[in-house]
């Protein structure tokens, strides 16, 4: 099923890293290039995810003959992670091509190809080195999720603890929002806390991003954004890709819960269908979170993801929005 559409997160680069640059074109998994391609898909952000050492070992770290797995230090797993991800777009350029802004991603469909986006999934990789973002936005970076689900050299994470939650970012944490803004690296608000949140609108003089991220009203779930947090990213000229991992989908208070059922088109239509209530329509987007999460959403790939258009057609949405939520809103931030 053709669906030309964006879609601003999925960790399907660990996999690449863990398997081998072809299982970039198609492996197992959410996403593949292969899938890209027969559904036209114009864009992915590919995240280069950073993960706790011991989940690192445990499921993503390369064997040894002995059978123990490699746990590289960040800059070693940040290199050998573009690596993959440049040797498998180099292999399959027929279908994909990499890219830095929305001219290029316009160039690429022009020409039959989806784009890859280069990002990064926990600013830890800065370890308090400004400097390193000039590197990171010449090798293509073009979003950096703040923080992950742990304090870092920029901020604190999303939280059940009220004191965690409201904590701002570190001093080095505005310093490197002011220099993300310089280059026009966008700022993702997905994982961080409120009070860093906060500071992201206060701080930041261009649009931000909450790249897999719901909404709290439906979900309640510290990952998700409140009315007033969405209302503020709209405000700033921001976008919110919907996540579609149950735990952030699932109406209710979804925290520690085991067993939630699984992702529907309905679910997911209910949070794009908020997310316009409250932003507007240059504020929704997908951030499908694919490759990162267990289990088996209704929409489980890019052959598939018509199916949600689909639903917000037949509940009134004309085509001329449905095309900003696929694709035209992640453009236009991308500058």
């Amino acid at each position: 099923m053709i669906c030309h559409y964006a879609d601003m997160h999925c960790d399907t680069l660990l996999r690449g890293y863990s398997d081998g640059a072809e299982s970039l074109y198609d492996g197992t998994g959410h996403i593949n290039f292969k899938k890209m391609a027969e559904a036209q898909q114009v864009l992915q952000f590919f995240a280069v995810f950073f993960p706790p050492e011991k989940a690192f070992e445990m499921r993503f770290g390369r064997k040894n003959p002995d059978g123990s797995r490699e746990v590289p230090d960040d800059e070693s797993f940040y290199r050998d992670a573009v690596k993959v991800l440049h040797e498998a777009v180099d292999r399959h350029n027929d279908v994909i091509a990499l890219a830095r802004n929305r001219t290029e991603v316009e160039t690429n469909r022009k020409s039959g190809k989806s784009s890859a986006v280069l990002t990064i999934e926990d600013g830890r990789f800065l370890n308090d080195k400004i400097s390193r973002l000039i590197g990171l936005y010449e090798d293509g970076v073009r979003a950096i999720a703040l923080t992950w689900n742990h304090e870092n050299c920029l901020g604190y994470p999303n939280s059940t603890d009220p004191e965690m939650m409201n904590r701002g970012l570190k001093p080095f944490g505005i310093e490197a929002l002011e220099e993300m803004n310089r280059l026009d690296i966008l700022a993702d608000v997905s994982h961080l806390n409120a009070g860093g949140f906060w500071d992201v609108a206060k701080h930041s003089h261009k649009p931000f991003i909450a790249s897999h991220s719901n909404c709290y009203a439906i979900t309640q779930h510290p990952r998700n954004l409140t009315d007033e947090q969405i209302r503020a990213l709209a405000d700033q000229g921001g976008i919110m890709g919907l996540n579609f991992f149950q735990s952030f989908v699932v109406p209710g208070d979804t925290v520690g819960k085991k067993n939630l059922p699984e992702t529907t088109v309905d679910m997911l239509a209910a949070h794009i269908e908020h997310m316009y209530q409250i932003g507007g329509e240059d504020l929704p987007a997908l951030g499908t979170d694919f490759d990162g999460f267990d289990g088996k959403p209704e929409i489980d790939g890019p052959d598939k993801m018509e199916l949600l258009f689909n639903r917000l057609a037949k509940d009134g949405f004309s085509e001329r929005t449905l095309d900003k939520f696929r694709y035209e809103n992640v453009l236009r931030v991308l500058g």
